[in-house]
């Protein structure tokens, strides 16, 4: 049975990565995972005199998704953070919205999607039933659609968090194999998102189940150790004017700043540079996942070849942990490898769980 499309997407707590295998590479798409209600309602002013912004229908509500929530609406607000999230109506949402953006109107969809690698077990089967119910078709309308699109899963596979990221060593994005000794021996991939922070032991490539009580430290990630106190600390230090800011608006200036490195945030004519308070708590960071986790859990990665960051906090705690004080060349540089060179370690998840599927279906397993 051909399908159109096979896609893979890392919807997470904090954001949405999403891929879509295309004839040479792939194309992609990031956004925040967050959406408020919107009306989409206008006073017919035209470009340039009245705020313009993207929406979206589903389910018969409309809203406004991403960096457009701040940009846009305040009120209502919407995140879904936790275990719960995964299956749900949400999740669904944001997995369709991203298709949907990356241009699948019609036809049939091999997903890949991810569940952390301590709630696996317990997710895999409810969240595949939950893709594929009604058959897995999907109805959804961008703006500016003139009908809704309708598309359907195929087929839906589940992967741990942190085991697409290490097929990146391994798998260029034809899904063909590229020899490597990246994952022989014992390696250790710590992802940062941001709720989670999953911490999974692979033994010559295969992940070891004896480190699965370990594996997925709820409330361990970017949310609770640097969103939410740099958002206390920036309330704090510009008072009421803050008052409405939320994570969402640090969330952006931590993303946009990685970038161009410019960390300014600016509320009512206030001008805040974040990158002191965003060094401070991620050097905190750092020293909570040394702790707790390095130290805690893998005994200062003694025995361990490697370690491999990647998710959205990997950038924040990787010159703290690389140091040479800390644990040194155990910390993998990716862009020393030719299959993980060009990628953010944000993005790894998703793109390695593309070339998985993408090797499954080359050679299917029978």
């Amino acid at each position: 049975m051909t399908t159109d499309y096979v896609a893979s997407v890392d919807a997470g707590n904090g954001g949405v990565n999403a891929v879509l295998a295309q004839t040479k590479g792939y194309k992609s798409f990031y956004e925040p995972s967050v959406r408020a209600a919107a009306t989409g309602d206008s006073l017919g002013l035209g470009k340039g005199w009245e705020l313009d912004y993207d929406y979206v229908d589903w389910d018969g509500h409309r809203y406004v998704t991403g960096d457009d929530v701040v940009r846009v609406t305040r009120r209502q607000l919407e995140h879904h953070i936790g275990a719960n999230r995964y299956g749900n109506e949400m999740h669904q949402f944001l997995v369709a919205h991203a298709l949907a953006r990356l241009g699948i109107k019609t036809g049939s969809v091999n997903l890949t999607l991810f569940a952390p690698p301590g709630l696996y077990n317990d997710l895999k089967d409810f969240v595949r039933e939950r893709f594929m119910q009604r058959g897995g078709r999907v109805e959804i309308s961008l703006k500016g659609d003139k009908k809704p699109r309708k598309f359907n899963y195929q087929q839906v596979n589940i992967l741990p968090e942190g085991i697409g990221a290490a097929a990146c060593f391994v798998l260029n994005d034809s899904g063909d194999f590229v020899p490597s000794d990246i994952l022989s021996g014992e390696v250790v991939v710590l992802d940062l998102g941001a709720h989670t922070l999953d911490a999974i032991q692979l033994s010559s490539g295969n992940f070891n189940p004896e480190s699965l009580q370990h594996a997925t430290w709820e409330a361990g990630g970017v949310h609770v150790h640097l969103r939410e106190p740099i958002l206390r600390a920036v309330k704090k230090q510009i008072g009421d004017d803050a008052a409405n800011l939320t994570i969402d608006d640090i969330d952006r200036i931590l993303r946009l700043g990685s970038v161009s490195g410019d960390y300014t945030l600016t509320v009512a004519g206030h001008d805040a540079d974040l990158k002191p308070l965003i060094d401070k708590y991620a050097e905190r960071y750092a020293e909570w996942i040394a702790n707790n986790i390095a130290d805690g859990v893998f005994d200062g990665f003694r025995g361990i070849k490697s370690v491999i960051l990647v998710g959205g906090g990997a950038g924040l705690v990787e010159p703290f942990l690389s140091k040479q004080s800390w644990y040194g060349s155990k910390i993998l540089d990716r862009k020393a490898h030719k299959t993980t060179r060009d990628l953010h370690p944000v993005d790894m998840n998703a793109v390695g769980g593309l070339r998985f599927a993408l090797m499954r279906i080359k050679s299917p397993v029978t």
